[in-house]
């Protein structure tokens, strides 16, 4: 059963994950869907689709009551105990955010729930966050002893500044959508996130795409997130051999905090 769905209404390309049960967490099939539905919006956008077909805006969104709670804590401590996995950051990560940056039209992210790790850099690299205010935001890397991912350290500090970035992740914080205004575009109440991003994502499509992308093109730096990327799945790997990772995620996975020693 696929983990992603897709549907396209006019010129509106939304992508849902599907991975309710686990909270939408991110393991190996739904990174390898979810970097397949970026390269097949990003390739429908094209001008060499004829019109009626085209591709014009992008929704992002998640069945379930969050949106995408990063890396499967489940998967990883399995990769973890048979030595495998080391290259999932460069080989299946950052590729998913490179086809996501890769969009040349509007990506708004309907961010209907909790957003955690490589969720909320997922949100960040889109061009819009209209957010249920239900949601909220958290880092919840240091908490398994690891570094930020997917560009977030680029694409967060590039938004809220590097002070305020250092602070959120950092501190790691949940930070609820009222709290988080300065890199959200718009908190709507829960009921009223589809009608909202949907009108967003019609006017979008309806409007002056050619315009749009080289705007965007204008604005964006997609290359410097994905060198933040690179330095981030460096410090990944890094990260992944300490002691302290390792007891976060068999801390995590026996619901008990973790005793952490520096190593």
């Amino acid at each position: 059963m696929s983990l992603v769905t897709t549907d396209t209404t006019e010129g509106v390309r939304t992508i849902t994950i599907t991975r309710a049960d686990a909270h939408n967490s991110l393991n190996s099939e739904l990174r390898r869907e979810l970097r397949a539905a970026f390269e097949s919006a990003a390739a429908d956008c094209s001008t060499d689709v004829p019109v009626a077909d085209r591709v014009r805006a992008v929704v992002l969104t998640a069945d379930g009551a969050a949106f995408c709670t990063g890396q499967d804590l489940r998967e990883q401590l399995a990769d973890m105990k048979a030595g495998t996995g080391q290259d999932k950051v460069t080989g299946e990560y950052n590729p998913m955010v490179k086809a996501l940056l890769s969009i040349p039209v509007p990506v708004i992210a309907a961010v209907n729930g909790p957003a955690a790790g490589a969720g909320w850099a997922i949100a960040m690299a889109c061009d819009f966050r209209i957010v249920a205010d239900t949601a909220s935001f958290k880092g919840a890397f240091t908490g398994v002893g690891l570094a930020s991912d997917c560009g977030l350290s680029r694409s967060l500090a590039d938004t809220v500044g590097a002070t305020r970035a250092l602070e959120m992740l950092l501190t790691d914080e949940k930070i609820p959508a009222a709290e988080a205004t300065d890199f959200v575009t718009e908190v709507v109440p829960a009921g009223e996130l589809a009608e909202r991003v949907g009108g967003l994502a019609r006017r979008l499509a309806a409007g002056p795409t050619a315009s749009y992308r080289e705007i965007k093109a204008l604005v964006k730096d997609p290359e410097a997130v994905l060198a933040a990327a690179d330095r981030e799945a460096a410090a990944q790997e890094r990260l992944s051999r300490t002691a302290d990772h390792r007891e976060a995620i068999e801390a995590f996975l026996a619901k008990r905090a973790p005793q952490f020693t520096g190593e």
